[in-house]
């Protein structure tokens, strides 16, 4: 036997090659699956509903600037807001608007008190005891406060004696035209004229409670001008 008649090696065969995976079929959006929620897992309760951005709860109402609330106070209540509040407007406390009407009634009611204070005033002279009661300040301590003298004054002015009245209360004299003036004016805009006032600078605010101090201050001091501011 010859080689080329010898058999030869057997080679094994090679083993078969896996089938590749099938691709995973695509998602697709339905109706169906945006307005269906999706499904919780066993043992789980699913929400009644997902939150939506637009479904938030809204608040009873906006809150307005003027409207703020503060720690403390009743809900209800307005507070004050800063410089809102006006000259006077204490800070925390709601600020009222009097309407026309009655800002008018006010103004009339004080003159109507003037008139008949001033009516008083001139026909029974204050100067005579028994008439008007004494001053506190003055009751108990014997010094003069800074209104001591205003209405033996305001009888002397009423009557045309401008240097007597000044030496009752030289406060007083200065004082009067202002609060005059002021009261016109305010009654004036309230009917609907345009009075166009100075813009007073905000010192000189400052400087009236010191010019009383000072003024009460010096008319209990002893020596010519004490004497003479003296009631």
């Amino acid at each position: 036997m010859s080689l080329a008649d010898q058999p030869g090696p057997s080679v094994a065969a090679p083993p078969p090659r896996p089938a590749p995976p099938a691709p995973p079929a695509p998602f697709v959006l339905s109706e169906s699956s945006l307005s269906s929620p999706p499904s919780a897992p066993v043992g789980q309760t699913q929400p009644d509903r997902l939150e939506q951005p637009d479904r938030l709860e809204q608040p009873d109402r906006l809150e307005q600037p003027g409207r703020l609330e503060q720690p403390g106070r009743p809900a209800g209540i307005a507070a004050s807001v800063p410089g809102r509040g006006g000259v006077g407007a204490l800070p925390g406390w709601p600020v009222r608007r009097w309407s026309r009407r009655a800002r008018l009634a006010g103004y009339l009611g004080v003159a109507a008190l003037a008139v008949a204070g001033s009516t008083m005033i001139y026909s029974v002279d204050p100067a005579e005891p028994g008439h008007y009661p004494t001053c506190p300040f003055r009751l108990v301590t014997g010094l003069d406060c800074p209104g001591c003298g205003s209405m033996r004054g305001l009888h002397q002015l009423l009557h045309g004696h401008l240097g007597h009245a000044a030496n009752y209360n030289l406060l007083l004299i200065v004082a009067a035209p202002y609060l005059v003036i002021g009261w016109t004016v305010a009654m004036a805009r309230l009917l609907g004229l345009r009075v166009p006032l100075p813009r007073m600078p905000a010192a000189l605010y400052r400087a009236i409670p010191v010019l009383v101090i000072a003024f009460w201050i010096v008319r209990n001091t002893p020596g010519p001008i004490g004497h003479w501011l003296h009631s």
